[in-house]
């Protein structure tokens, strides 16, 4: 009896030190994991950036108005290629143009235990809601590339829409003669660039110092400045001399309607810095793009995401200047990028 009871014994001995022999492996290879993963990580250029309170990887949520807009693409693309470098998740949304779909998309990404979101506005009153969606979730918001009219965000990081038109129309008073006719093709209605650039051409008295023939949108699309331009042409033929573009794909549309119909004498300007523009500018085909910096504002409104996100200092309004791309400077650009011509 006693043999058999020692035996049990024995038994639920081994048992019992089996079980804490697993346990004692899986958290040994569990710390060898770490421990190696660590080491990588160190050995790497990127480190992977935490929320140092939870240790979990930092999630970004980024609203962008429309990403079939060159611009606003390259500064998707700029705030990616920053996340990546940084180490932190980015999930991307694209409003397609749409504002309802902007906001839909936002409190899609408000589900996703966001630690910080990013937005491009499509509208300067339409988006407002997100501004009030987030911080009633506790996310903080970076407004990034145009202005909003909700100010209780986090932080800004972009350009002042005003700025641009106040230098495009500058270029156009010195460059065009006083009195010429002239057409102006516009972005949406209602977003920080249409309506900052045409307060910029106001301030700086274009509209007083020109004939507007027509103002109407493009929608920032190229093709639809294009047909625009064709009516134009057909229906003021030689007394057109000028058209005032707010962003270089309807210049480029401008151009092409021009070209298409053998009126070099009108004169086009735009706003992006586009590479195409950029070009037309050197071959003498399009008067002036006004430089925004789109990878300074997407990997500027990441770089301020996560400082909020870990609790450092960052700039609560953080305002890239235009610069003005013309046959004088555009050399020294193509060749020394936006630091050659910076004021």
């Amino acid at each position: 009896m006693k043999k058999r009871v020692l035996g049990a014994l024995l038994a639920t001995a081994m048992v019992m030190s089996m079980v804490v022999g697993c346990g004692s492996t899986d958290s040994a290879t569990t710390g060898n994991t770490d421990s190696a993963t660590a080491e990588n990580t160190d050995s790497t250029t990127a480190e992977k950036t935490t929320d140092e309170a939870s240790g979990d990887q930092i999630t970004i949520g980024f609203s962008s108005k429309t990403n079939s807009d060159m611009f606003v693409k390259a500064i998707a693309d700029a705030a990616q290629a920053e996340a990546d470098a940084s180490g932190v998740k980015l999930v991307m949304a694209d409003a397609q143009g749409d504002v309802n779909k902007q906001i839909s998309d936002v409190e899609t990404l408000i589900a996703q235990n966001l630690d910080v979101l990013i937005v491009i506005p499509q509208d300067v009153e339409g988006s407002a809601p997100v501004v009030s969606m987030a911080k009633e979730a506790g996310i903080p918001i970076v407004i990034c590339n145009g202005d909003i009219a909700d100010k209780d965000y986090t932080a800004f990081v972009g350009c002042t829409d005003q700025e641009s038109g106040e230098i495009l129309g500058t270029w156009f008073n010195e460059n065009l003669e006083k009195g010429s006719k002239i057409c102006i093709i516009e972005g949406p209605m209602g977003q920080s660039g249409q309506v900052g650039r045409y307060a910029g051409f106001e301030k700086v008295g274009m509209l007083d110092n020109f004939e507007v023939l027509s103002v109407q949108t493009a929608n920032w699309k190229r093709d639809e400045a294009m047909a625009l331009t064709e009516d134009w042409l057909t229906t003021y033929g030689d007394e057109l001399k000028g058209i005032v573009c707010e962003n270089d794909d309807m210049a480029l549309g401008a151009l092409s309607a021009c070209k298409a119909a053998g009126r070099t004498d009108v004169v086009i300007g735009g706003v992006d810095g586009l590479d195409d523009a950029v070009q037309a500018v050197k071959n003498g085909e399009q008067g002036v793009s006004v430089l925004q910096d789109s990878s300074g504002q997407g990997a500027g409104a990441v770089d301020v995401a996560i400082k909020i996100v870990k609790g450092e200092d960052y700039e609560a309004d953080t305002r890239i200047p235009f610069q003005a791309i013309t046959k004088d400077n555009v050399d020294a650009y193509l060749t020394g990028g936006v630091e050659a011509i910076s004021k």
